[in-house]
């Protein structure tokens, strides 16, 4: 009996060594904590976790701090009243703080978007058959989604989407589950809402927001979303950014090209099913930019700013009607 407590705490005692070595031997005093601010079941945090699971911030000398927020506005306020340094945000918003002499600046993380859905039996065939129908939409009236297909719908069909059919404006769930129950002849919503769609053989995606993109005329890889920062934060920080971008990169292009990563970052994901797990997979990589920002990527930009402010108006611009110099930061 006696033997067998001995060897017990001598297992005891190594596994206890071990697990310091490990933490030892990924600890680095001279990291600096940088806090991200971050919707807590929203696809950012999958990198982020990541990121944590693998010590790679501390192998670039930094501690991220995930601080998880309950919605995209509490990530807005955390970032304007410096309880966190960074959000990932739309470079949207970026611009018109800048025009009303906030100074946020933007690097791009991810080119995922939604796209329109329909069912399989649908009449809907491509989005002219959109006329006279009723279509679900994500988020509001000023959602981007929504006004670069309106955007391109008056290019193409010289009408305007919203005077020629029925929108109804909702959250992405309650939308799934209406058109679920046939209440809706399409809806326009987020990407992992398209995902979790697209596990239903009921459904097929008619268009996606980035094939919009190219229909006008625009260049690949205008990212959606991005890291957003204080201007003066960043210059006083930019090792601290520098490290933070490569980390970043590094773990991006692990979730590009391993499967088996995939593996770690599944627990943070909220996929129900195989199925589900390897559509949120798919997009997500879809979406990570292949190359760094080009000057042909930023004019894009600013062609797009300029075309839905036309559409969006003062609600999504304010008064500029032109992208905020700055907006992107350049290292």
């Amino acid at each position: 009996m006696h033997k067998n407590i001995f060897k017990k705490a001598i297992l005891f005692f190594n596994i206890l060594l071990l697990t310091l070595i490990v933490g030892l031997s990924h600890s680095n005093p001279n990291a600096e904590t940088l806090k991200i601010g971050s919707l807590q079941y929203g696809s950012v945090n999958w990198e982020l976790k990541l990121i944590k699971e693998l010590n790679l911030d501390k192998d670039n000398n930094l501690d991220i701090e995930i601080i998880e927020l309950a919605s995209k506005n509490a990530a807005a306020v955390a970032l304007q009243g410096g309880a966190v340094d960074l959000i990932v945000t739309d470079w949207f918003w970026v611009s018109r703080q800048r025009n009303e002499g906030r100074e946020f600046a933007f690097v791009p993380h991810s080119m995922s978007a939604g796209g329109l859905i329909v069912s399989k039996n649908s009449k809907i065939k491509d989005e002219g058959d959109l006329e006279g129908k009723k279509i679900g939409i994500a988020g509001g009236q000023v959602d981007k989604g929504w006004l670069i297909f309106r955007a391109y719908f008056k290019k193409k069909y010289g009408k305007e989407l919203k005077d020629v059919s029925r929108q109804i404006f909702g959250a992405p769930p309650l939308l799934n589950k209406k058109i679920e129950q046939d209440s809706f002849d399409a809806i326009l919503t987020y990407w992992p809402y398209q995902a979790k769609l697209l596990t239903n053989e009921k459904f097929t995606k008619v268009i996606n927001i980035t094939d919009i993109l190219q229909k006008l005329n625009l260049p690949r890889g205008i990212p959606v979303i991005g890291w957003v920062f204080k201007e003066q934060w960043a210059e006083k920080n930019k090792e601290l950014l520098k490290n933070f971008l490569v980390t970043s990169k590094q773990a991006k292009k692990l979730m590009l090209e391993s499967d088996d990563i995939w593996e770690k970052v599944r627990p943070f994901m909220n996929a129900e099913s195989d199925q589900l797990f390897i559509n949120l997979r798919d997009i997500y990589r879809e979406g990570i930019p292949s190359s760094d920002f080009s000057l042909d990527q930023i004019n894009g930009s600013k062609k797009l700013y300029s075309i839905l402010s036309e559409v969006g108006g003062r609600e999504l611009v304010g008064k500029a009607k032109e992208l905020s110099p700055g907006t992107f930061w350049i290292e």
